[in-house]
């Protein structure tokens, strides 16, 4: 089959030719049908991850059903399914349950431990694996992650109708986040976006407002909209110096939630959290009703994924595009189609 494969970093993706996933007993071999580029593949691919050689990366998927190994059931060839980043033993009592992802052994798709979804076929087990709805298109399916992603946070933030937040990043993270906020029923959304093309999205997306935070403070946007500053701040970044940032647009009881993955050592001021009585969490497994939750969400039109999706292409063309996206760029979500 062909994959796209990483070598070192800062060496470009490679396209090459590799064996076939075969199914064993109790696993999935599922031909993937569109694959989001995610920029924690951008954040694994750099210097400070130590990514292993010979990684195929991609974990936000969709994809059909092509063979299924001894004692597989409820999957047949030709399902049309979301398959989850995780992959569990299979045979602790979390999988036999339906909660892979409560492995104690669970293992990350498209890190070096699990082959990922960059790829024609890609080898997974039931427990990870969900059916799509009848009318769900695969780009939207691929969808899902990062929608479970942005969701998890929302439960971790614990947000409320009628609560406020700053969502810190417009990128696919960022915006998934400010859409569950408005599903959730938030006073008021505001996003902090340095890129002017991400902020039009953001409102076009349903942001009450979107600003440049070099430019104009958004707890201030908070308070302009609703009186008082933001209950909840998300930070949906992952870089350096974003959770100091993130605990300074908190307000005095305010909870910030870290989504955003930084890959490098990160710090704040004790006392700046102390003084305000923050509540600061950190968001980044998922649960089964979650996912469930996105994808009859999604499929119901409820939420819609669409205008995020800014540029879409074949597997040939993603080496060019994974070492685009390295540098500032108008693209949000990037889609390999097969």
């Amino acid at each position: 089959m062909k994959a796209c494969v990483y070598r070192a970093p800062g060496a470009p993706l490679e396209v090459v030719e590799v064996p076939d996933p075969v199914a064993g007993a109790g696993e999935v071999v599922v031909r993937v049908k569109a694959c989001g580029v995610c920029g924690s593949d951008l954040h694994a691919a750099g210097r400070n991850f130590r990514l292993p050689p010979g990684t195929i990366m991609g974990h936000e998927f969709s994809a059909v059903v092509e063979t299924v190994g001894a004692g597989v059931e409820g999957l047949t060839p030709g399902d049309p399914v979301v398959v989850m980043s995780y992959l569990g033993c299979g045979d602790c009592e979390p999988c036999r349950t339906g909660d892979a992802h409560r492995c104690r052994s669970v293992k990350l798709v498209g890190f070096g431990e699990v082959p990922g979804a960059y790829a024609e076929l890609m080898k997974t087990r039931p427990g990870s694996v969900f059916k799509m709805p009848p009318g769900m298109d695969f780009r939207a399916a691929a969808t899902v992650e990062p929608l479970v992603v942005g969701l998890h946070g929302i439960h971790r933030a614990g947000l409320r109708a009628g609560e406020s937040c700053v969502v810190m990043g417009a990128g696919p993270i960022g915006i998934v986040t400010m859409l569950w906020a408005r599903f959730a029923g938030a006073r008021a959304v505001v996003v902090s976006e340095v890129a002017e093309h991400r902020r039009r999205l953001a409102l076009q997306m349903g942001a009450d407002a979107a600003v440049d935070p070099r430019m104009q403070n958004p707890a201030g946007a908070v308070e302009k909209l609703t009186g008082s500053g933001p209950d909840v701040v998300f930070e949906c970044i992952g870089a350096a110096g974003t959770m100091a940032e993130a605990i300074a647009y908190g307000q005095r009881g305010g909870r910030v939630v870290i989504i955003g993955v930084c890959t490098e050592e990160d710090g704040f001021q004790p006392m700046a959290a102390l003084s305000k009585e923050l509540d600061l969490r950190f968001s980044l497994g998922v649960e089964r009703a979650e996912i469930e939750t996105a994808i009859a969400t999604l499929a119901a039109g409820r939420i819609s994924t669409a205008p995020m999706i800014t540029h879409t292409l074949g597997i040939d063309e993603l080496p060019r595009a994974f070492a685009a996206l390295s540098r500032p760029t108008n693209q949000t979500k990037v889609m390999v189609e097969f």
